[in-house]
């Protein structure tokens, strides 16, 4: 066998190719020792070989007790490269080449290196950064002014910030920059080290820290660096950790109390090799590398080869746990700031407060606000900490956790309390369906208890929710649950309750509401089935759409419930499906059809011609206040100018979900043509969408209009004079303003199988498939916004209300629903 034979895997087709790695693994595979060593898995495996060439070897699952997949991986192959099964190759080239399949066991480590005593101690900070909303706050400043005055700070945000914030971090770092590449905080790391700053410029350092944004800084760090600045090792962190969620049953995870380090090191490393799931490793969010490790080509081809993973624990095996364990296998001597392994992630346990009591400078977000081994206590952590470190900037702190930490997470980690009788009680927030189920059937129900739940995607009440729940705010006769999700949502009423939907408090609600409001399947809105047999559901929708969101009726795995047959014309094969909404709202014949088609299991018969809630947000005068507010800070800010709204959309996956990479020269082009004609262009992209293409690409030529900014589309519509769009129901809906709609279809032959009509037929302006047409779409929108036939034709079909009282209808409707009566 030789390394040709690689190639000649590459030639066959998929299952030759699977059969043939089979047969060449088989001699080096342990069937038993796999299937013992599996963690729990979704369906059982029944045939190991398989499984492991198929799928295992890419999850690192170990083949036999003596091949380690991912050392074997990034020792002598590439790390970026997933095309070949570490197994196979040593079965074709490494085991004829002698190459090692697992780190030695026995090979003691070097003596550690020492940093000069001559001189100051030169190093550079790699800080890998991230924050949803494309900010930098105070509390990831504290963090950056502090490594500053130690280092050279290069930071990257693996999201998109505007030119303000990444400016801040430019006052007190050496560079900063975004850029949204998925691969989470050792993507930055080495998109840093290989690209950015470069390993030549990082050549002139004595050590470089891998840090990352996820810990608050309590105290200075000079005490850590004076400490590890006398410890002879390669690389250190703060503290080590053992043990994952898949691995805690592990006998090597049960030890109660802290194992000094040297003990660790001397005796415990070579115990733990013996683990069927390596789990020891230096905690990832702050490490310190010394020249013998950054000049290790092993290490450099590690960091280098870090791509985006499909699976969080891929990260943590790979990149995390692989590192420790490629780096102590390699003979290089680590030492940790903490003197001892604790049990758990102690920074994730009640040992956390008592490491911060001897000093340790961190808390870490993800303890407050996931809570996952239920430390009582956590809604009192400022006064636990400024108790142990009076100075901690806490308050900083804590608007840094109210913005960015779930909402629905901090409500449940912050009721984890000890009782009086010394217990810890922990809320109920794992309420299966199952018992969902049978505490509803019990329930009783009011007809004038209305739950709201919040939209999954955005975590904001879905706008024709909003609209419904503004008309009946202030009737003190009818209350409002609002179930929420991540996002902290506060509306003003009479007789208005907030939940989150996974709470105790949430569940019960949701039992004794008589009408539930949502936006897509109660299973996905609220993970568990709200019964049509005992509550009115009802599908509000996100408005009109072009493209199919949810389950449609033409679904493949829908089962035919027709048949013709000789003995009549049609017979029943099925029973009828179990009606998942009992109504779904829609605003005129045409859509009623397109609503239906995309709720599926709900009939024809039960779509509401109402016409769309939230249209009325878009013509009427009577605004929230909110909604009111967005509108006019927008207007001023257009100071007369009028509006070329570009509302983009996220669909697809891989490729699929791919923007348009707009030119300097196509933008130059569009944005020329919308200045000169007095008007002002702006992007407006999903709150999902983290890379932010388009308002990079047009830059300082756009307004960021974005939902971050201004959450309310309808606030920022009402102001918009030509709407573009790449293929969103926003079109639709915006047709009830009588304004210029075009579409920039770059897409559309991919898009062909997820839309609900015919683009070019349904669309109410222009399909523009390149930027030439798009352009003069634009410039004949800006010259004479009169819409055209097709412009009326569409909106006649979809839109049957424009008279502002489609809420007072849906509001009727809701209002003439009597209760269900449920047979015992």
């Amino acid at each position: 066998m030789s390394a040709e034979d690689l190639a000649a895997l590459d030639a066959m087709g998929e299952r030759e190719r699977l059969a043939a790695e089979m047969a060449l693994v088989e001699p080096y595979f342990d069937a038993d020792y796999y299937v013992a060593s599996l963690p729990e898995l979704r369906e059982p495996v029944t045939d190991p070989l398989e499984h492991f060439c198929e799928t295992g070897w890419r999850l690192l699952f170990a083949p036999n007790r003596d091949f380690d997949i991912w050392w074997y991986w990034a020792s002598h192959l590439d790390p970026a490269d997933e095309s070949v099964n570490p197994l196979v190759h040593y079965a074709l080239v490494g085991r004829d080449l002698g190459l090692a399949t697992k780190p030695p066991t026995t090979a003691p480590s070097g003596p550690g290196a020492e940093l000069p005593h001559d001189r100051p101690v030169r190093r550079a900070t790699l800080f890998a950064g991230f924050d949803a909303e494309g900010v930098v706050d105070e509390a990831t400043l504290i963090l950056v002014r502090e490594l500053a005055r130690f280092s050279d700070v290069y930071c990257l945000f693996d999201s998109y910030l505007p030119d303000s914030e990444l400016a801040k971090l430019r006052e007190v770092a050496t560079e900063a920059w975004s850029v949204r590449h998925g691969a989470y905080d050792f993507g930055s790391y080495s998109m840093l080290a290989r690209d950015l700053v470069g390993w030549d410029r990082l050549q002139d350092y004595d050590e470089v820290l891998f840090v990352n944004d996820s810990s608050y800084l309590l105290r200075p760090l000079d005490e850590v660096f004076r400490q590890m600045d006398a410890e002879r090792c390669d690389w250190w962190g703060l503290q080590a950790t053992k043990g994952l969620a898949a691995t805690k049953h592990l006998p090597s995870n049960q030890f109660t109390e802290p194992i000094p380090l040297d003990v660790v090191r001397d005796e415990m490393l070579a115990r733990y090799e013996d683990d069927p799931i390596y789990d020891f490793h230096l905690a990832s969010y702050f490490l310190v590398f010394r020249r013998p490790v950054l000049d290790d080509p092993v290490f450099r081809r590690l960091v280098d080869g870090v791509v985006p993973q499909q699976r969080k624990r891929l990260i943590i095996q790979k990149y995390e746990i692989g590192l420790t364990r490629l780096l102590i296998g390699r003979g290089h001597r680590f030492s940790t700031f903490v003197p001892a392994l604790y049990p758990f992630h102690p920074v994730y346990s009640s040992w956390a407060f008592e490491l911060i009591e001897r000093g340790f400078p961190f808390l870490k977000r993800f303890l407050l606000y996931q809570n996952h081994y239920d430390v009582p206590g956590l809604a009192h952590w400022k006064d636990i900490v400024l108790r142990l470190t009076p100075d901690a900037p806490v308050e900083a702190l804590e608007a840094n956790l109210w913005r960015t930490g779930a909402a629905d997470r901090l409500a449940r980690s912050f009721a984890v309390e000890r009782g009086a009788d010394g217990e810890v009680h922990v809320p109920d927030w794992d309420m299966t369906p199952r018992r969902f189920t049978k505490l509803d059937a019990a329930a009783s129900r009011d007809m004038r208890q209305w739950a709201f739940v919040v939209d999954r995607a955005t975590h904001l009440l879905p706008d024709n929710s909003r609209a419904i729940f503004e008309h009946v705010a202030h009737d003190p006769s009818i209350k409002k649950v609002i179930l929420t999700r991540s996002r902290h949502v506060r509306l003003a009423g009479e007789n208005v309750e907030v939940h989150p939907v996974l709470s105790p408090e949430g569940r019960h609600a949701l039992m004794r509401s008589g009408i539930v409001l949502l936006v897509e399947r109660p299973i996905r809105a609220a993970q568990v089935r709200v019964s049509t047999e005992r509550h009115h559901v009802i599908a509000v929708r996100r408005g009109l759409t072009l493209l199919k969101y949810s389950r449609t009726a033409a679904s493949p795995r829908t089962p035919p419930d027709l048949q013709l047959s000789p003995e009549g014309p049609l017979q029943m094969l099925h029973e009828a499906p179990t009606r998942i909404f009992d109504a779904v709202l829609a605003s005129s014949d045409a859509d009623q059809l397109a609503a239906v088609a995309s709720n599926w299991t709900t009939r024809y018969a039960d779509a509401w011609r109402t016409g769309i809630p939230a249209h009325d947000f878009l013509i009427g005068d009577d605004l929230p206040a909110d909604l009111r507010e967005q509108e006019d800070r927008l207007r001023e800010e257009l100071a007369g100018r009028r509006l070329v709204l570009f509302s983009t959309t996220l669909r697809g996956t891989g490729s699929k979900a791919e923007p348009y990479r707009f030119s300097p020269a196509e933008v130059d082009r569009i944005a020329s043509a919308v200045a000169s004609a007095g008007a002002v262009l702006a992007i407006r992209e999903p709150i999902t969408d983290l890379e932010r293409a388009y308002t990079q690409a047009f830059g300082e030529h756009a307004l960021d209009l974005s939902e971050l900014r201004w959450p309310s589309v309808h606030a920022v519509l009402r102001a918009t004079d030509v709407l573009l769009t790449d293929v969103d129901g926003a079109a639709l809906d915006f047709t009830v303003t009588g304004r210029p709609v075009i579409s920039f279809a770059h897409d559309a032959d991919e898009l062909s199988d997820r839309l609900l009509y015919d683009l070019d037929h349904m669309f109410p302006g222009p399909v523009c498939r390149d930027t030439s047409s798009l352009v003069e779409a634009l410039e004949q929108a800006l010259d004479d916004p009169t819409t055209t036939r097709q412009y009326s034709r569409v909106r006649d079909l979809l839109v049957d209300h424009r008279d502002g009282h489609n809420t007072r209808r849906v509001v009727e409707r809701l209002l003439a629903l009597t209760p269900k009566e449920v047979l015992a």
